[in-house]
């Protein structure tokens, strides 16, 4: 399944550097203009050239897996499965990280793509049929039309090929933070509210805003919780570790916006 799976969806794909068809040489998938991109048996393939090193490292990613995994985004998982169409041939989760969203709300065919490695690498783990990229939101190595719904959860977006990929019907659903979110944290480290309103302005430029569901929960924490919520998030880059005192981090808000989008 670790490979097999990519050539079964094959007509799916398209190379990232040229745009055309692939087809299967062996255990890679080669273009007609001769780019080659070996699938690998961990059951992902890297279809990002020239990739950049990024913040966003493992054992960021194997915290926030421990976080999704722990219950904490149940009910958003609950309100994204609720917006999905029943008949979701072609899920595409653009910034799936570490995939604990995506393996939830797969479709019949799924495609999770991230431009890190570590991330995908730790999705594709254990074996899924799910479709592990490594990959540019700026180049998605999809054919137009190809997709029934884009999952877009806590992450940049790219509106021109969210239009190239998404079928004329398809949805895309983009899940932003709302004004609470981790908001513990942020008073901890001295940060302002947040605030989506330029996100939403931005999305509405591109695609019709059909409706936008909102869910807030406050969760008590763990000291070894705490820790995991102050490792996952990209608000504690760049602060010192001497302000980061999990021992001070005892609830955390979960205050989330789906907006959804044709």
């Amino acid at each position: 399944m670790s490979t097999e799976k990519f050539f079964r969806h094959i007509d799916l794909l398209r190379c990232p550097v040229c745009g055309t068809a692939f087809s299967q040489c062996a255990q890679s998938l080669v273009c007609r203009n001769g780019h080659t991109f070996d699938v690998s048996r961990k059951g992902y393939v890297h279809l990002l050239p020239n990739a950049g090193p990024s913040k966003y490292d493992a054992a960021l990613f194997e915290a926030r897996r421990r976080i999704l995994e722990g219950g904490f985004y149940d009910g958003v998982i609950r309100v994204i499965r609720d917006a999905m169409p029943v008949d979701s041939t072609v899920v595409l989760d653009a910034g799936c990280g570490d995939g604990t969203f995506t393996k939830a709300l797969e479709g019949s065919v799924t495609v999770g793509l991230d431009n890190s490695k570590d991330a995908i690498t730790l999705a594709a783990r254990g074996g899924n049929p799910i479709l592990w990229t490594v990959g540019d939101l700026t180049r998605i190595p999809l054919r137009d039309g190809s997709v029934d719904v884009i999952l877009n959860l806590f992450s940049p977006a790219h509106y021109g090929e969210f239009s190239r990929v998404l079928k004329q019907d398809g949805l895309l659903l983009k899940l932003v933070p709302q004004t609470g979110y981790l908001g513990e944290i942020r008073a901890m480290i001295g940060r302002d509210a947040y605030s989506n309103e330029a996100v939403v302005s931005h999305l509405r430029e591109h695609f019709r805003l059909i409706d936008r569901v909102r869910m807030t929960e406050t969760f008590m924490l763990s000291e070894t919780q705490a820790r995991d919520f102050l490792a996952m998030t990209p608000l504690t880059f760049d602060v010192a570790p001497d302000r980061l005192d999990a021992s001070r981090l005892t609830h955390i808000t979960i205050d989330v916006e789906l907006l959804i989008a044709q």
